[in-house]
């Protein structure tokens, strides 16, 4: 111990000094290195953050959009419901891509527009199966109808080929009155058949009006109650795109549009009621 004190003591003291400066400086170097990989760390922190908002903000945007966009082409699809033949694949598509929207707005929405989008959803789902009752008759006379017009074009071309086997025969200038008259009788056959064929798709067709006329006015009356819950969903859906403006007088105003389309609904729904022949369901 004592002689590793003299040795100590014999060192000169500028040697000290370039150790003690040498030490402080690496020391400096340590302390720099660590603050610098501290604010590294909590720079990539602040950036992966501000990454995933701005993902999660691109995403809620193009899904809210997107959300609107089917949503207005619902009311289109379901008054053109009666038309479409819904044993097709793609006969309920704009339905189907409001519904999905609808279902990836519930995961990237804030909660309170998730609840009212879903709350929307399924009310327009309940309005399908409730209108199902009076499209179901005008499915089946949609086939009906097809059916004749089929059996119809068949019947008329076979008009067609027995009136030119019969101009033939007359242009031969050589009596066969058996086979005309064969001709004759299969052409009143099918003349026949072709008129009760267009009777049943005239019987088919004036009742698809009546049941149609009575589908635009149960379609018209639940729209009425529909189109008020629409309205919270669009607030919301502004809100969460962070949309300037004031949200109240927005939703005022689309209160506002909302009352004159029910009123004039009301007014369409007692004018096509007026017109429903006696009888007819209401």
């Amino acid at each position: 111990m004592a002689a590793l004190l003299e040795v100590l003591a014999s060192i000169p003291a500028a040697v000290w000094s370039g150790l003690l400066g040498a030490l402080l400086a690496l020391s400096g170097v340590l302390l720099s290195n660590r603050g610098n990989t501290q604010r590294l760390k909590v720079q990539l922190a602040h950036d992966a953050a501000e990454k995933a908002k701005e993902r999660t903000a691109t995403l809620r945007r193009e899904t809210c959009l997107r959300t609107v966009e089917s949503l207005a082409n619902v009311s289109a699809f379901l008054g053109g419901l009666p038309q479409a033949d819904l044993a097709k694949a793609n006969a309920t598509e704009a339905l189907q891509g409001f519904l999905a929207a609808a279902a990836r707005l519930q995961l990237v929405g804030e909660p309170k527009t998730a609840l009212l989008v879903s709350e929307l959803a399924a009310a327009y789902g309940e309005l399908l199966l409730r209108l199902m009752v009076d499209l179901q008759p005008m499915q089946l006379l949609r086939a009906e109808i097809a059916a004749c017009d089929a059996f119809h074009d068949k019947a008329q071309a076979e008009i067609n080929r027995l009136l030119g086997e019969m101009s033939k025969l007359d242009e031969t200038a050589q009596p066969h009155p058996a086979v005309f008259q064969a001709l004759s009788r299969t052409l009143d056959f099918h003349r026949g058949r072709a008129a009760e064929l267009n009777a049943e798709r005239i019987r088919h067709g004036l009742r698809f009006a009546e049941l149609q006329a009575v589908f635009i006015r149960h379609l018209f009356a639940e729209m009425k109650h529909i189109g008020a819950q629409q309205i919270p969903v669009l607030v919301e859906i502004r809100r969460d795109l962070g949309l300037g403006g004031d949200l109240t007088a927005y939703r005022s105003q689309l209160e506002a549009q909302h009352q004159r389309v029910a009123e004039q609904l009301d007014r369409t729904l007692a004018a096509l009621q007026a017109a429903a022949p006696p009888g007819a369901a209401a």
